[in-house]
């Protein structure tokens, strides 16, 4: 038990290094993080949510040449349009639909349970995930 305690406070720390040195701005400034800095002390959840289709949502709209439409971002990117993704030059990090989209902006998050949303509110899958999906062709 002490070592798994171990093993997860290791990378909590290192986290928390970075943003005292200044590296990791994002987290001081409660702005989207981004996955890269979730995956550091949520390694399993990323794991699972790498292999999810919410991941590969931008990959998506990319395929289809939609990846600029401002119509398919919201759902398809993390916090576009509120200050999270605008550009894959920018905000490469906040492709996809993770872990920022439903929890809100991570960025002052570090490990502190209460400056995250924990479980998001009943309505937030439903954003997205309309009654009507838009995206069925009706002939």
């Amino acid at each position: 038990m002490k070592t798994r305690v171990l093993i997860m406070l290791v990378p909590c720390f290192f986290l928390l290094m970075l943003v005292g040195a200044g590296i990791l701005s994002a987290q001081d400034s409660g702005a989207y993080a981004g996955v890269d800095n979730c995956k550091i002390c949520h390694s399993d959840i990323y794991n699972e949510w790498s292999k999810s289709a919410h991941s590969k949502g931008f990959e998506l709209l990319a395929n289809v040449g939609e990846e600029k439409n401002a119509e398919c971002l919201p759902c398809h990117t993390t916090g576009y349009g509120k200050g999270g993704y605008t550009d894959e030059a920018t905000t490469a990090g906040l492709k996809g639909t993770a872990c920022e989209a439903c929890h809100g902006p991570g960025g002052a998050h570090n490990g502190d349970k209460t400056k995250i949303t924990r479980k998001p509110p009943s309505g937030t899958c439903e954003a997205c995930h309309q009654k009507m999906n838009i995206h069925s062709v009706t002939n």
